[in-house]
């Protein structure tokens, strides 16, 4: 099977079933696992550095009520994220992954492209990072800062948009009206017309997030390029039984 047909598996948050989310534990799991690519998650912390966090706020993964970008790394180094993993920064992670497993990186907050741009290339990983984000005006600037770099618009959890093929055309017609790589929709937005349109159109998909059973293999029958999942043993299991 070459690369065009392989379905990607990605690891969401890092294997974030068998490990704390969106650290380095969960980051050298999904290696260890031989996913595909790894999905996090970035912010900014109040001395400038790109760390990676799914929240705003840290109570969630740690018990502290903080805010990212009001705490420096230092502090937020203090912070326990389970089995006593620390929050990483973005460089460690680039670092960790080079040659060995390619990365999507969501970016949560506007203002931080410049950083994170800064690092990719001065880490020689431009080539094996897609960035994607909700925010699609922070995809554009992006692009004007590194026209080469992969860009994956983030499609939201939308009852109207589930339900209506109007809203799934026009979100792939703003995709390739902005020349991007993929579109990482909701799972749910995924049918034939739209594996049709988007491929027509030399659009990846990457769908989010994927865990049950029936999901996946909805999704890989459908000919998705990737599943963004927790469950990293149960893609591959389903995969090599299907295809």
């Amino acid at each position: 099977m070459n690369n065009e047909k392989k379905v990607l598996i990605i690891a969401h948050r890092g294997a974030s079933s068998i490990a704390p989310e969106n650290t380095l534990r969960a980051f050298k799991k999904a290696i260890e696992l031989k996913a595909d690519c790894i999905e996090f998650d970035v912010h900014k912390s109040k001395d400038g550095e790109i760390v990676i966090m799914h929240d705003a706020n840290t109570f969630r993964t740690t018990g502290h009520f903080g805010s990212v970008k009001e705490m420096t790394l230092e502090e937020l180094r203090q912070l326990d994220c389970g089995d006593g993993e620390k929050i990483p920064t973005l460089r460690e992670l680039v670092r960790l992954a080079k040659g060995e497993i390619s990365l999507n990186c969501e970016v949560k907050v506007r203002g931080i492209a410049e950083e994170i741009i800064k690092i990719i290339k001065e880490e020689d990983s431009l080539e094996t990072t897609i960035i994607s984000s909700f925010k699609h005006d922070v995809l554009l600037n992006i692009k004007k800062l590194e026209p080469r770099i992969k860009l994956a618009s983030l499609e939201p959890n939308k009852t109207g948009w589930i339900r209506s093929w109007i809203s799934r055309k026009k979100l792939i017609r703003v995709a390739i009206k902005n020349k991007f790589y993929a579109i990482n929709p909701f799972f749910k937005l995924v049918n034939k017309n739209f594996m049709a349109k988007a491929h027509n159109n030399n659009l990846k998909i990457f769908p989010w997030t994927v865990n049950s059973d029936s999901a996946i293999k909805k999704l890989i029958n459908l000919g998705v390029n990737g599943i963004i999942t927790n469950d990293v043993e149960k893609v591959r299991k389903l995969l090599n039984q299907i295809i």
